[in-house]
């Protein structure tokens, strides 16, 4: 009971998790489809062309893309989540691959469609007359006004002695000026620190996916390991060897481990018996307690008759 409870409870705190940040996402990219301040996608484009033929093309084009990217990400979003009714450790590892791809189409839709409307800008010359200046590219020279430090859809003015200002792309948050050295440096820093957490919980989380159980003996000392875990016991320090139907109602909780309706692995503390390894598979008996002077280990198996083997194996 306590397991579906605190799955549920995960499906719906997620859900609306999930729900809440494709909310955020749509209130702070979509107003660029707008023509507000002078501006379509970010780009200035004087008033006169704004329902110019290929102007709305890219508007409208670049909308019905976020829309049905949106609309498709609800979807997944919610699907994602009833993984976490079967297992966890899919579930934490599809929901990371989930965000990094939301993350990545979200900047990538309106930033496609930005520099299609910039190229379209500077293909018809609509230049701001306030702000007109020329550069040169391959010698030839061409106007460019303000727009120029955003055509990429990130900010990039090595005239500007600011690293942090005021994004244009997105409503009401900042970004940096890449022509500053200091933004790549804590860019990359970020990038580096995140790659490597992400790593990690792949790491860990992996093994959890398809658990396997191993259990050996190599002269008188005996190795559980499973789902990353291991606790290695000598057999001649053994104090108590207990065969159970199931494991003592004794509150284990976990402190560095897995727990699902499936099964039980890692390290954990019962209120009355103390620190202890599990490696139980629910719905299957019997388990197997065994306790020597600093270690104390539950365990069961899926294949029948390894446990009682086991068990007059460490007898004798």
């Amino acid at each position: 009971i306590k397991e579906v409870f605190m799955g549920i409870m995960m499906f719906i705190i997620f859900i609306v998790t999930n729900l809440f940040i494709i909310l955020c996402m749509q209130f702070a990219y979509t107003h660029a489809y707008k023509y507000e301040n002078g501006m379509y996608l970010n780009v200035h484009i004087p008033s006169s062309h704004k329902e110019d033929a290929e102007v709305t093309e890219i508007v409208t084009t670049g909308k019905c893309k976020m829309k049905h990217f949106q609309i498709a990400n609800v979807i997944i979003s919610i699907a994602i989540c009833f993984i976490v009714f079967f297992n966890i450790a899919v579930f934490v590892l599809v929901y990371i691959v989930w965000m990094f791809a939301y993350i990545f189409g979200i900047i990538h839709i309106p930033n496609s469609s930005h520099r299609k409307m910039y190229a379209l800008k500077i293909q018809n010359g609509w230049i701001i007359e306030t702000q007109r200046k020329k550069i040169y590219i391959d010698t030839s020279p061409i106007d460019v006004d303000d727009d120029e430090y955003w055509k990429t859809g990130y900010y990039y003015n090595p005239d500007d002695k600011h690293i942090l200002i005021e994004n244009r792309m997105q409503s009401g948050n900042y970004t940096f000026n890449y022509a500053k050295k200091g933004a790549w440096i804590f860019t990359g820093i970020t990038c580096a620190i995140t790659a490597s957490c992400i790593i990690l919980v792949f790491v860990c989380m992996l093994p959890l996916i398809n658990i396997q159980e191993k259990i050996t003996m190599t002269n008188n000392n005996l190795t559980i390991s499973a789902g990353g875990y291991t606790s290695k016991i000598d057999v001649n320090d053994i104090t108590e060897l207990k065969l159970l139907d199931e494991l003592p109602d004794d509150s284990f909780l976990r402190t560095n481990g897995a727990s699902t309706d499936s099964y039980d692995i890692g390290r954990y503390e019962g209120r009355t018996l103390g620190k202890c390894s599990l490696y139980v598979f629910d719905g299957y008996s019997p388990i197997l307690m065994i306790k020597s002077d600093d270690t104390l280990v539950f365990v069961n198996s899926k294949e029948d008759g390894e446990i009682e083997g086991l068990y007059e194996e460490l007898s004798q």
